[in-house]
């Protein structure tokens, strides 16, 4: 295609150097259409810089999706081990208070249990108690040799500890995710916008072809002196407008994202099927 400033030097030319008048109108209809090139060029130039910086941008929050769920996973993790950490917590104090129980079970069926020599009986129902006595204390923390915090009331610490972390953690993950949910859906709307402006891209494109051929043809008609290359190259301007023009009226249709609210399955689809996560 020929530079629109030459155009518009040769029709410059074309009207010093006319002597007719048919010359004198083609000369200033090549000026006009030439005029009309160069802004249509401009036009489809800013148009498709838009289209790439739409692309970018989506391709950018597709990246922060990405991160983003990387989070959400990491502190999904975290909380489905502080869950674990809270039911191997709560497992331990029940082993504890189990072991305890199966003591003063012990102790108590010695004590009822007969016996032939009356000091071993006693010996045995002592040292059970003994036992229960002792285990008991480490139960309720007042062992010194149990400084660890395996009693009763510091398992139940804990595992409280541990319950409230993983709920912090869920609810922090559940955030994240929405977040992420958040980034897809703007990431969606500049694909679907830079995908409009590229429709745009694509009419200005022929636009600027019909009027590159208009020109050429008011140039032919300005040669041979025949007025048909001349309609036919007004005409061809003319389209060149209109696509402009219907460039600006091309409908947005915004692509619905099937994990949306209100997208549904496809009406063929069967019953179970309409109930899943897409």
């Amino acid at each position: 295609m020929a530079n629109t400033h030459e155009h518009l030097e040769h029709a410059e030319h074309a009207e010093h150097n006319a002597h007719d008048p048919f010359n004198q109108r083609v000369a200033v209809s090549m000026a006009i259409v030439a005029a009309l090139l160069a802004a249509i060029s401009m036009v489809g130039h800013r148009t498709h810089n838009k289209v790439l910086q739409l692309q970018g941008d989506a391709n950018r929050l597709l990246g922060d999706v990405n991160r983003v769920l990387g989070e959400a996973n990491r502190t999904g993790t975290e909380a489905a081990t502080a869950e674990t950490e809270k039911s191997n917590l709560f497992a331990w104090y029940q082993s504890k208070r189990l072991r305890q129980a199966q003591f003063e079970i012990a102790a108590a069926t010695v004590e009822l249990a007969p016996a032939t020599d009356e000091a071993a009986r006693k010996k045995a129902i002592d040292g059970w108690k003994a036992k229960v006595v002792e285990y008991g204390q480490s139960n309720r923390g007042k062992d010194p040799k149990n400084p660890e915090g395996d009693n009763l009331p510091d398992l139940l610490r804990r595992g409280d500890e541990a319950s409230k972390r993983a709920e912090v953690l869920k609810a922090e993950a559940a955030k994240v995710r929405a977040e992420a949910a958040t980034f897809r859906k703007q990431a969606a709307e500049k694909r679907d916008e830079a995908e409009h402006v590229h429709h745009q891209a694509d009419r200005f494109d022929i636009a600027h072809l019909s009027a590159e051929i208009g020109l050429v043809l008011c140039s032919i008609a300005l040669l041979t002196k025949k007025k048909a290359y001349w309609f036919v190259g007004l005409g061809a301007a003319v389209i060149a407008v209109a696509l402009t023009v219907s460039a600006y009226m091309i409908p947005h249709h915004p692509h619905e994202s099937p994990d949306s609210p209100g997208h549904s399955a496809p009406a063929h689809a069967a019953p179970e099927d309409k109930g899943k996560t897409h």
